[in-house]
Order: C-alpha cells, then sequence, then structure tokens
C-alpha cells in the first residue's frame, strides 16, 4: 500500500505539546483517537474526538500500554484478508499511524526508568511500516504534519520507510545508553 489515509491514531506522549502542530493539521471530523488517559484528557482538550484504550495503570504503571488490543490493531497486515477479518471480529479499527515519545532515563533509578511500552509501541510501528506511521519526537511530527499537509491526510510508504529506519537508529542509541547505564 504506497498510500493510507490517516484516520485512526493511536497517541502516548508524555510531552503534550509535541502534538499542536500535527493537530492544526487534522480535521477534527476525519480522526480518531486513541491512547492513554492523559494523552486522550488532553486530545479531548482541543476539540478531538479520543478514547483511551489503554486498561489502568496494571503493577503499578508498569503494563500501561501493554496492552494486546492496542497491538493487535498496530501490527494488522492490511493486505492479509485474515488479519482484516480477525480485525472486524474483535470491532476494532486498524490504527494509521502511532505517536508516542519516551520518557527521559534517569540513571539514577536505573533500571526502574525503563520505558518499555513506548519502545514496544515504537518497535511495532517500525514493524508494520508498510501499513502504519509513526513519530516518535518532536521532528517526526513535525515531519508527519507536513507530510499530512502535501498528500491530504495520507502517508505515503516512503515516508513511513523512512519514518521507520529514523526509529531503529533511536531504539538502538535508546538501547545503547541504557546497557551503558548498567545495573
Amino acid at each position: 500500500m504506497d498510500k493510507i489515509k490517516v484516520t485512526n491514531i493511536f497517541a502516548a506522549v508524555w510531552d503534550k505539546s509535541m502534538l499542536d502542530s500535527l493537530l492544526e493539521t487534522l480535521d477534527k471530523r476525519a480522526v480518531k483517537f486513541w491512547g492513554t488517559e492523559g494523552t486522550v484528557k488532553y486530545l479531548k482538550s482541543k476539540g478531538f474526538s479520543a478514547k483511551s484504550i489503554v486498561s489502568g495503570f496494571d503493577f503499578d504503571g508498569r503494563v500501561k500500554t501493554l496492552d494486546r488490543s492496542v497491538f493487535v490493531r498496530i501490527l494488522a497486515d492490511r493486505t492479509n484478508p485474515k488479519h482484516l477479518n480477525e480485525l472486524k471480529k474483535l470491532n476494532m479499527p486498524a490504527i494509521d499511524l502511532v505517536i508516542v515519545d519516551l520518557y527521559p532515563p534517569d540513571k539514577s533509578i536505573f533500571p526502574e526508568s525503563m520505558d518499555i511500552g513506548g519502545q514496544s509501541l515504537i518497535r511495532a510501528a517500525i514493524k508494520n511500516y508498510k501499513n502504519v506511521g509513526l513519530a516518535y519526537d518532536p521532528m517526526g511530527v513535525f515531519n508527519l504534519a507536513g507530510e499530512l499537509r502535501r498528500n491530504v491526510g495520507e502517508t505515503t510508504l516512503e515516508f513511513r520507510k523512512r519514518q521507520a529506519k529514523t526509529a531503529l537508529k533511536f531504539i538502538a542509541d535508546r538501547c545503547k545508553l541504557e546497557a551503558d547505564f548498567g545495573i
């Protein structure tokens, strides 16, 4: 699929302001957000349709975004009828776009400060870049806003691949930083 119309977005960001440039480009009637409670509250305050699909803060927040209902929607292959039928049975639309940032690691409380869910969401979007767009930092969101303006609410395969490549390096650098922290 070269172009994908963005209508279903998963967002989980600790820096809510990074969404602002994107929100200015979106038609509030044409998109629906899903995400974490804090991000959903922010999106609703901006007039967007948003629903929390994260089931609480299991184990003191350690399992916040690690939810099957999130990952099946991100990892579904839109060229595979079986995947599409499974989503239909579950009454879950596929996610077109993942926007997530990682909270900063804190060496003084490492490994407790590791962002497991955020990294997993980024990795899921990378794995399925042919079907899902990704933005994981303010520059990526800025680039995404430009992509959606240029393509009237769609992402191109070239853009999704480019974002996935930069995300791979970001995740590798983050893992190196965490490895250097040690235990």
